[in-house]
């Protein structure tokens, strides 16, 4: 295999095409502001609080697939459980930045914040736009 086809260049930014594309940019836009504001130079917290919503995602698909497929009486052709998949390993990337950072108590008080507020934004964008949302995460 040639490196050509496995090198990824972090440098390229692929420009948003479309409503959908431009709202999940703005969307990641903000969420990096946040966090690079409140903790700057702490990359340990900063990992936290991102590990944090990283998990949220996969919950919020998983658990509206599933909720759809009930509906339509469907099979999800193991959706739900790749989705889980994904929470699950976010979690324990989450558990691992704990033990590194030790966030105190009010950090911890922004996490249970942080992961409030972007499960519902995320959930609703969910409900509205499932492409924007995926677009959100990619």
């Amino acid at each position: 295999m040639s490196s050509s086809t496995t090198d990824v260049d972090l440098e390229v930014h692929h420009v948003p095409k479309g409503a959908s594309d431009r709202i999940a940019f703005g969307f990641t836009k903000a969420l990096r502001f946040f966090a690079d504001t409140f903790f700057a130079k702490r990359y340990g917290h900063r990992a936290v609080v991102l590990e944090t919503v990283a998990a949220v995602p996969g919950m919020v698909g998983a658990t509206l697939t599933h909720l759809r497929c009930l509906r339509r009486m469907a099979d999800d052709g193991g959706w739900i459980r790749t989705l889980l998949d994904e929470a699950e390993n976010e979690r324990i990337h989450l558990m691992t930045f704990i033990k590194i950072a030790q966030p105190n108590l009010m950090e911890r008080a922004l996490i249970v914040l942080a992961q409030g507020a972007f499960y519902n934004a995320f959930f609703l964008l969910y409900l509205v736009s499932p492409r924007t949302a995926h677009r959100v995460v990619g």
